[in-house]
Parts: structure tokens; C-alpha cells; sequence
């Protein structure tokens, strides 16, 4: 379990179900909460989410540090900067799942930052379903959809089960493993296993994700690979509109 999460916020009050998961993990873990805001002068920092009252309804005490970070022009490469100071066990960030013009003209810094982290982050939809109860901070995740390259399905499966067991909300009920590129042998015991094509993995995961409904998508990113990485491909359009929170889980290729 982390002994720090970072979670991130762009004050829109539109990214709450991110603070909610930030805290209820948190909360799970005993670990540290540190909201972390980019591109603000540090006095902006007492007007950012609070998990306090969230702590209080559930009856778990939560250790809540808020932070303005400046420093790039950018605001992705600033949040980062202060990530790579907090050095968290999890950052958990909310995405507005944008579609069509807006994605390509917006993007999201959620994603940027999942693609440039080493640690675990997970992507929570502003709106959509999740696996925390707001009302007792409870986690329960009925079903994960793990997106895995076939080719080195027991590894990367392997780890995203850790991952998922990181997250202290206990296994799940029901586990799919989208194997793209062939399916190996898959170290996640009782889990099914779905096989696809890279060329078809855009519609085995759109047709996975609408009959599984998942509470968790488990995406590995390979950081260092001899081949294209699933993160910034087909598999993360289909992830980032699966209306679920998306757990991106880096590994490095030695």
C-alpha cells in the first residue's frame, strides 16, 4: 500500500470523484493525501478540495496536505515537477473523457500525466461509475477489465493483479483479461481471457467494456519496449471512454 497518494485537481469542482477516491484510498491505506494543484500562487492553496469532511462523514481520519506548484509554462510539465517532489506511491487525477474536437483541441492532463509517471496513476472520469461509496468512503470493485500484451500476458498480468491488491479494495468479483496480440499464459487466477488481433483491438475492447460495464480498467504501460506501447494507441482511446476509472500500471522493459 502507498504511503503516499498525490492526488491532482484543476478546481473546476467538476473533478470531484477524483478527490473521493483519492481519500477513500487513502483512508484505506492510512497513507498521506496530498492534493496537488499547477500553475498558482501558494495562497490559492486553502481554496482547493478538501477531504476533511469527507474524513469526518466516513469516521476515518485522513492526513490532508493541499499544494500550489509554478513553475512551467506548461501546465502538465508543472504538476509533474510536483509530483517528482512528493515521490507518491499512487496519483490519482480526473479526466473530463472528452470526445471529438474538443479532445484534440483540449486534451487530457490526466492522461499526459498517466503517460509520463512511474508510479501507478489512476485515471478517474469525472463522470461515470467508480468503485467507492461517497457515502462511507467503502471500495468495492465488481469487475476489471485488464488490457495486457499477449505477448507478455503472465508478466504484465501478474503485475496489474498486484496493482489492483495495491489498492486495498479486496479482489474483485469478476476478472477479464483482453490479451492483445495472442493469449499466453495469464497469472490472475480465475480470470477469462479474451484474445484479439492489434488490428482488432479497438473492437474486441469497445464490445469487452459495454458487456463487462467493469468498475476498473487495468492498462500496463510499458515505458522501454521493442514494439508500440498499448498507452497512446487504439487500447487507451477505448480505456479513456470506458466510463470507469482507469488504473495505468508503468512497466520498465529491462
Amino acid at each position: 500500500m502507498p504511503a503516499t497518494i498525490a492526488h491532482t485537481t484543476d478546481r473546476s469542482g467538476d473533478d470531484r470523484a477524483a478527490l473521493v477516491h483519492a481519500a477513500a484510498l487513502a483512508a484505506a491505506a492510512g497513507a498521506r493525501l496530498i492534493t496537488v494543484h499547477g500553475n498558482a500562487p501558494p495562497d490559492v492553496a486553502a481554496a482547493l478540495p478538501d477531504a476533511a469532511p469527507l474524513a469526518q462523514a466516513w469516521g476515518h481520519p485522513i492526513v490532508h496536505e493541499r499544494r500550489c506548484h509554478e513553475c512551467c509554462d506548461d501546465v502538465t510539465d508543472t504538476v509533474l515537477d510536483a509530483l517528482a517532489a512528493i515521490a507518491p506511491g499512487l496519483v490519482v487525477t480526473g479526466t473530463h473523457a472528452r470526445h471529438g474536437v474538443s479532445a484534440w483541441v483540449r486534451g487530457s492532463i490526466g492522461w499526459a500525466l498517466a503517460r509520463n509517471l512511474t508510479v501507478p496513476t489512476l485515471v478517474v472520469p469525472n463522470h461515470g461509475r467508480g468503485f467507492v461509496d461517497e457515502r462511507t468512503g467503502a471500495l468495492a470493485l465488481a469487475r476489471v477489465v485488464v488490457i495486457v500484451d499477449g505477448r507478455v500476458a503472465a508478466a504484465d498480468a501478474a503485475r496489474a493483479a498486484r496493482a489492483i491488491a495495491a489498492l486495498g479494495a479486496g479482489p474483485p468479483a469478476a476478472t477479464t483479461i483482453v490479451a492483445v496480440g495472442g493469449a499466453a499464459e495469464v497469472a490472475v487466477p480465475d480470470a477469462r481471457v479474451v484474445a484479439t488481433s492489434a488490428h482488432d483491438v479497438e473492437a474486441t475492447l469497445t464490445r469487452v467494456l459495454a458487456h463487462e460495464q467493469p468498475t476498473l480498467v487495468v492498462l500496463p504501460h510499458r515505458l522501454h519496449a521493442g514494439h508500440a506501447p498499448l498507452l497512446g494507441s487504439r487500447a487507451e482511446s477505448v480505456a479513456h471512454h470506458a466510463g470507469c476509472p482507469v488504473l495505468v500500471v508503468p512497466i520498465l522493459d529491462a
